[in-house]
């Protein structure tokens, strides 16, 4: 019987990558399969994955051109065009899964709570030490995309890539929005992946996420693209998805938005003034004003 999971981790950065090997090699359930991308990285990890697998316990790429320099969601899809199991993670290389994920994700299949396309799990930010920085899960066992969506707005929820498992049908329909520096596009695989199903909260495992001073997430002088990201990414939300919104929760993004371009540089287009507008005429004009 084929696996249902596949792991799928993008190569590029070889100093945590050791621990992220053990995490997945020491899994009770051996049930997934592995797939590993060299993005033309400058170390060649081979010989450290034969450490921890035989050869024919997984799939590697050694790509001669990068990819994710350009942009992260590229060496992604790039590795993803390889999988054929019914489900996916995309775990960094410099992040870490509990020994029971896998064994979680089949339970949740097991338990017949397969009316999802995204499973997410609680997530555990480290640094380069390996010392917990701080925890985040959701409350709720299940969480509308819409939800998510005004928690990852506001602030007031912490993601990432790498806990969370997708239905590569949803990922063949949609692919994955390329943001600069890939920023915002794992809020908009989860976003779209769920459609109007609800996403899974499985408590019962966690992910490591690592903040070490060397990835993108930690880096500070990229700022200029990240507030590029963040720019992208709200006028594809309001220009493609503002209509699947209820009147209450417009409102809530409709504020956060003003007080996101009061106090950056960004500056959205027109066509979302003229959505907004559309929606609601006064709040549209109010939005035109506070901005211009």
């Amino acid at each position: 019987m084929q696996n249902k999971l596949a792991i799928v981790i993008p190569f590029y950065k070889i100093e945590f990558f050791e621990e992220t090997l053990k995490s997945v090699a020491s899994q009770t359930n051996k049930k997934f399969t592995l797939y590993i991308g060299n993005d033309a990285a400058p170390i060649n990890p081979l010989s450290l994955i034969k450490k921890y697998f035989s050869i024919d316990d997984f799939n590697y790429f050694d790509y001669n051109v990068n990819w994710g320099g350009e942009n992260l969601a590229l060496q992604w899809e790039r590795i993803l065009e390889n999988v054929t199991e019914d489900w996916f993670q995309i775990l960094g290389d410099d992040d870490m899964i509990a020994y029971n994920f896998v064994e979680e994700f089949y339970n949740c299949l097991n338990n017949k709570i397969d009316d999802f396309n995204v499973i997410k799990f609680p997530l555990t930010v480290i640094n380069e030490n390996n010392i917990k920085i701080k925890d985040f899960s959701y409350d709720d066992s299940f969480i509308s995309r819409e939800a998510f969506l005004l928690s990852r707005l506001d602030q007031t929820s912490s993601s990432s890539l790498s806990e969370n498992i997708f239905r590569r049908i949803q990922y063949l329909k949609y692919k994955i929005q390329k943001f600069p520096l890939a920023w915002h596009s794992d809020d908009c695989m989860i976003f779209e992946y769920a459609e109007n199903k609800k996403i899974l909260n499985n408590k019962k495992s966690t992910v490591l996420v690592r903040n070490s001073g060397i990835n993108i997430s930690s880096l500070q002088n990229n700022q200029e693209e990240k507030s590029c990201a963040n720019n992208s990414f709200y006028n594809f939300i309001i220009e493609k998805y503002f209509i699947v919104f209820n009147s209450e929760q417009k409102k809530i993004i409709l504020h956060f938005l003003k007080k996101h371009y009061y106090y950056s540089n960004d500056k959205p287009n027109l066509k979302l003034v003229y959505l907004i507008t559309k929606d609601n005429l006064l709040n549209g004009l109010r939005f035109f004003k506070y901005l211009f």
